[in-house]
């Protein structure tokens, strides 16, 4: 078992004042079998209503409006949250309903030639688990800042040979659909000071199993679970509207801490 501390901060700053700011941040921790949030307390201003939901994925999202003229808007998260690792033991015989949508393609997701190719080399040399096309993976492909976008397809990424975190998940993804095994996208926090993280979590024996292709690894108690989804576009932490022409400038802190319980 795992307590983590963490802090989220996030400020949009404009360079003219803008109104009627409507917004939607993805960036509070699940509750789930393995993650239970101890506490937690956000704040976001300047801001008039803010309120939370559910979407259909199950991910807790915070949902808002700053109405007056404003030029920045800053949102603050931080709590402590419980996590244990997963099962070894499988508790269903079958994969239930709602897996079924995480064995389609998405945008982000769907393959192409090099996916294809990629997936055929991994079959003929008997790579069909998803930890050893994981670890393909994470030998072939090279982890570059900058060399991707927000949109850039699992495909487009594999073949340019390089991306960032969100491009290695997808690209696990897309692999493991591929190989008959339903997988998700999930973003979420890691121990340290830096940026959301994002890894692959994939249904097998009764259980979603976290993998982190961009460290090679499994993700284990020491992940903070956000949110998870399809692709990437069902995860985006920030989404907002407002009136006024204004440039936009995004920064973000994030620090998790773990806490010694022994």
């Amino acid at each position: 078992m795992s307590i983590l501390h963490f802090l989220y901060e996030m400020q949009l700053s404009f360079d003219s004042m803008v109104t009627d700011h409507h917004f939607r941040f993805r960036c509070l921790p699940m509750e789930t079998e393995y993650q239970k949030v101890r506490n937690l307390e956000y704040t976001i201003e300047p801001a008039g209503k803010v309120g939370e939901r559910t979407d259909g994925f199950g991910n807790r999202i915070c949902l808002g409006e700053a109405l007056m003229p404003h030029d920045y808007l800053k949102l603050q998260v931080r709590g402590t949250v419980e996590t244990r690792a997963q099962e070894e033991k499988a508790r269903e015989d079958s994969t239930p309903v709602d897996c079924l949508i995480y064995t389609l393609s998405s945008e982000l997701t769907r393959p192409g030639e090099k996916l294809a190719e990629f997936y055929e080399e991994c079959r003929k040399a008997r790579l069909s688990g998803p930890e050893a096309i994981m670890h393909r993976l994470y030998r072939e492909f090279s982890y570059v800042p900058g060399s991707t976008h927000v949109g850039t397809t699992a495909e487009e990424a594999l073949a340019g040979g390089k991306g960032v975190c969100q491009d290695y998940a997808q690209i696990l993804i897309a692999l493991c659909r591929m190989a008959g095994y339903p997988a998700r996208y999930v973003v979420g926090l890691l121990p340290g000071e830096g940026a959301t993280h994002a890894w692959t979590e994939m249904w097998r024996d009764g259980r979603w199993l976290g993998l982190d292709p961009t460290h090679d690894c499994a993700a284990d108690e020491r992940y903070i679970k956000l949110s998870h989804g399809r692709d990437f576009t069902d995860c985006s932490v920030d989404r907002g509207c407002f009136k006024g022409s204004a440039g936009q400038r995004q920064k973000i802190y994030i620090k998790v801490e773990e806490e010694n319980i022994w």
